[in-house]
């Protein structure tokens, strides 16, 4: 699932161990990211509030696991963490329209209003490389059978227009930047939602 970026790594020519800052360690996407992340060689910085708890990240070698439970809303704990990280994969957030919905105060300042400091944050650190998880929700309803990157972004919700607004600011921040517009999750903690 995630070799493309594994592949980073390969070869016999590795010149420093890559430590990856990941937002949203604790979800559905980070449970199963940060283990396949630290079997492949990287160190990683798992950054999550655990709201659901850490048991997803008890089976995994603490040798080159930090833990850190922070909010990513607070950017002196976050700079903190960001010690010596070289690639940071945000996950963190609200994570779909009904969720969002329930609190949209908090969903901003989360979705939104915490993404632009986390930026800054990681490029005043030196990271050269941002990944940020966004949603196929930016494409909003679309006539045509395929959606493909080249559509134009229409965003219908706020939890959509605040995930497209975040791409355009890692697009103009980062210049080895990646984002990945899933359309459906799921992971395990065995939950009854499916998250965009």
């Amino acid at each position: 699932m995630f070799k493309n970026y594994q592949a980073v790594l390969s070869g016999e020519n590795k010149i420093t161990r890559r430590k990856v800052l990941v937002t949203g360690a604790g979800g559905y996407v980070g449970a199963r990211l940060v283990p396949s992340l630290i079997s492949n060689g990287y160190e990683v910085v798992a950054v999550d509030t655990y709201w659901y708890g850490r048991e997803v990240l008890d089976r995994i070698p603490k040798e080159a696991l930090f833990i850190e439970e922070l909010d990513i809303r607070d950017v002196p704990a976050l700079t903190e963490a960001m010690n010596d990280v070289t690639d940071v994969i945000h996950l963190a957030c609200i994570s779909n329209d009904p969720s969002f919905d329930l609190n949209p105060e908090l969903g901003k300042s989360i979705n939104l209003d915490a993404f632009e400091p986390l930026v800054q944050v990681a490029r005043n650190a030196g990271v050269r490389r941002f990944i940020y998880a966004s949603s196929s929700s930016v494409y909003g309803v679309k006539e045509e059978e395929r959606v493909t990157e080249e559509l134009s972004l229409e965003p219908l919700t706020d939890y959509s227009k605040f995930k497209a607004i975040c791409e355009e600011i890692n697009r103009m921040t980062f210049y080895a930047l990646c984002f990945a517009r899933p359309r459906f999750v799921d992971g395990p903690h065995g939950k009854d939602s499916i998250c965009q």
